[in-house]
């Protein structure tokens, strides 16, 4: 071996100590390189990803509080919402004021049951005093002192948490029962507290509390330590939710992600380092262009991964927002028709025409027709309305909407009171079905007004008529009295000429002087009935005098009687009127009937002479025609009696009859308008609702009714006056 082979070897050994130590060299630069990289994605993994993971950790607890919170809200609304419609029934106020009935109100109570079978239910009177209590756990939780004042005093309904004697909570829902506008009572329900509704029921990644003056009354399972807890107060005074979301699920995902990046650089190195070690002595470098596209590809990856987070939590938070602005449009929606219907007093129903089951109603129409809700549900709709209408299919259940979507008619409440109805029609969908939406209208006060109208109209025609026959009758029933007066005064002197003739007659009979003239004036005597003359002419003459007399108070009356007025009540003599009333109306009673008349001294009333006008003579030719009906052809009479009385800041006006009297089993129907106990064409059973119409609602007076049948009736009026 010579110097040059050695030299050579040594060389190589050089070349390849160099080689081995820059290879070792760019490898530890390549480790450095690594865990450089690891740190900055470990800072940004840890220090802006997991703050924006908890941001939104915490946003969707936000939002899973609102949800539950207003999910509890409805819950708790809706069920306050039918006790308020307990409350507000009839027949729970006159429980409250009838005591005795106990039965009736305990009945009522258990009907309370429809709400949740599992709660309890109080009712107090105004006192505090409990009437009746579901059981024993009610009865002991019944609001005393200044907490049933304030429940009372709320009358919009509370909702609150109490706790009994065992120490379970439970959901106090109170509702003031009013009567005439003012607290008669309390309603109380108490609900127990169920871990199973939407509000607690927990997804597995999140539990659910409700805490009561911060203190935890009931809660979801429980989730693993540690936990974020996220708190939210609700509408109702010391109740809370609570919400706790584990920690551990974002940092599973955190350890998830740096796990992912150390394995995704660790591969990459090794990767590198292979390629390195591939190349060997042709390439001691990789090119910075492919590390470089390397870390922008794990860059835009955890870009990638942070922005599809964000994007699936702006979706989620759409999501919910979307859902509650529905159900809040939903709902507001529902509640405003709901308002309107009830509060124009309309009486709204569906109806499903393939079936003709009435599918949902509101409160209006158990306060018209006197049903109870129980009684409308999924019901036929000709079952349920069977005995409150007439012509049923065509005025509240129909099976189709045809050119009739508008009809009037008669409908009765379920203790028999008839009142006039119109009815609307409204095609809408329900479900996917066709379903028919009835819209039922009281139009009582309508009529009534149409009534008043037709009277008014009438009586002004009759007024302008007997003004008219007055003002053509008085001039020459004056020119007949004043002739007749005149001819009874002139009698009287032509009557005293004669009586002196005669004297002289009789003077010359006795001197015997013209005896002819004498016997002309005998002969002329006897042919004309002298005597007779001069007795029965002044009787003629008072005879006429009279009749004009009548004739003048009978038009002056009728004048008076049908006068309309200018619509403003005015001072009336009650007598006066009822005076008038008999004299225009006589030809009605006096072929049946004697009227007797006892009057007391009276004050003016204010009030509408042709409407008070109209009332007397309604009353009068009833009396008239019961009379009638007993004493028929037989020629008889009866007898009316009229009189009048002065009370208490009040007039007294009783009108009395001995007709067929009115059997008390149609006695309370008798005001109702339509109703008549006469032969068809003969009444129009539009008197006494028109009498009853006039005394009580426009004059703000009374009308009574005393009868037996077979002895007579007496209508009694009572009338405000001053002093």
């Amino acid at each position: 071996m010579t110097n040059a082979d050695t030299h050579d070897k040594a060389g190589a050994v050089t070349d390849k100590g160099g080689q081995v130590s820059l290879s070792r060299l760019f490898n530890w630069g390549v480790v450095g390189f690594f865990l450089f990289q690891l740190a900055v994605g470990l800072y940004v993994i840890f220090h802006f990803i997991d703050g924006k993971a908890r941001r939104m950790q915490a946003e969707r607890a936000r939002c899973e509080l609102d949800f539950r919170r207003q999910a509890l809200e409805a819950h708790q609304s809706a069920g306050l919402v039918l006790l308020g419609e307990f409350s507000r029934l009839p027949a729970l106020a006159e429980g409250l004021a009838r005591p005795g009935e106990g039965d009736r109100l305990k009945g009522i109570m258990h009907s309370l049951f429809l709400l949740d079978s599992h709660a309890a239910f109080t009712l107090q009177d105004a006192d505090g005093f409990p009437l009746h209590a579901t059981d024993r756990r009610a009865k002991a939780l019944v609001p005393r002192g200044r907490t049933f004042d304030e429940l009372v005093a709320a009358q919009s309904g509370t909702v609150s948490l109490v706790m009994d004697r065992d120490g379970v909570n439970l959901w106090r829902l109170a509702m003031p029962v009013l009567r005439g506008g003012l607290p008669a009572g309390l309603l109380c329900a108490f609900v127990p507290l169920d871990p199973g509704q939407a509000w607690l029921t927990g997804n597995g990644s999140a539990g659910v509390s409700i805490l009561l003056n911060g203190v935890p009354v009931i809660a979801s399972a429980p989730v693993s330590e540690p936990v974020s807890v996220f708190r939210q107060d609700t509408a109702y005074r010391g109740v809370s939710l609570e919400v706790a979301i584990p920690d551990g699920e974002e940092d599973s995902q955190m350890r998830t992600l740096a796990a992912g990046m150390v394995a995704t650089l660790g591969v990459g190195a090794l990767l590198l380092m292979f390629v390195i070690h591939l190349v060997g002595n042709k390439l001691y470098i990789v090119p910075n262009v492919r590390l470089q596209a390397l870390r922008d590809e794990l860059e835009k990856e955890v870009e990638k991964r942070t922005a599809d987070l964000k994007m699936r939590t702006v979706q989620l938070s759409i999501e919910i927002r979307e859902r509650r602005e529905s159900e809040i449009e939903a709902r507001e929606s529902g509640q405003l028709v709901s308002a309107l219907l009830e509060g124009i007093g309309a009486a709204f129903f569906i109806l499903n025409p393939r079936t003709g089951h009435v599918v949902k109603s509101n409160s209006v129409v158990h306060a018209m027709f006197g049903f109870s809700p129980w009684q409308l549900a999924d019901r036929p709709c000709s079952e349920a309305f069977a005995n409150v209408a007439d012509q049923l299919e065509d005025l509240l259940c129909p099976r189709a909407i045809r050119n009739n979507t508008y009809v009037e008619g008669v409908a009765r409440h379920t203790d028999g009171q008839s009142f006039p109805v119109a009815r609307y029609l409204v095609p809408m969908e329900l479900r996917g079905e066709d379903h028919i939406g009835v819209i039922v209208l009281d139009i009582t006060e309508r009529k009534n007004l149409e009534r008043r109208l037709h009277i008014a109209q009438k009586l002004e025609s009759v007024g302008e008529l007997a003004s008219g026959i007055a003002h053509e009758i008085n001039t020459p029933i004056q020119y007949v009295g004043d002739s007749v007066l005149f001819v009874k005064e002139a009698f009287a002197e032509v009557a005293a000429v004669l009586e002196a003739q005669a004297q002289l007659a009789a003077a010359c009979r006795e001197a015997g002087f013209r005896a002819d003239l004498v016997e002309r004036i005998d002969a002329l005597g006897e042919t004309a009935d002298l005597d007779f003359v001069l007795e029965e002419v002044p009787k003629a003459c008072e005879r006429a005098l009279g009749g004009t007399k009548r004739v003048a108070t009978i038009v002056r009356a009728m004048k008076n009687f049908a006068h309309p007025g200018d619509g403003e009540k005015k001072a009336v003599d009650i007598n006066a009127a009822l005076e008038n009333t008999i004299i225009v109306a006589k030809n009605e009673w006096k072929y049946v009937a004697e009227v007797v008349t006892d009057f007391d001294a009276l004050p003016m009333v204010q009030c509408l002479p042709g409407d008070i006008n109209q009332v007397f003579l309604n009353i009068l030719v009833n009396a008239a025609q019961a009379i009638g009906d007993v004493v028929g052809n037989s020629g008889e009479k009866g007898t009316i009696t009229i009189a009048t009385r002065r009370g208490d800041r009040e007039v007294i006006i009783s009108i009395a009859d001995t007709g067929t009297g009115i059997s008390p089993e149609i006695r309370d129907k008798i005001f109702n308008p339509f109703f008549t106990t006469k032969e068809v064409g003969k009444g129009t059973g539009q008197g006494l609702a028109i009498v009853h119409d006039i005394i009580v609602e426009r004059h703000g007076g009374v009308i009574d009714v005393e009868s037996e049948p077979g002895r007579g009736t007496t209508f009694i009026i009572r009338l405000p006056a001053g002093e």
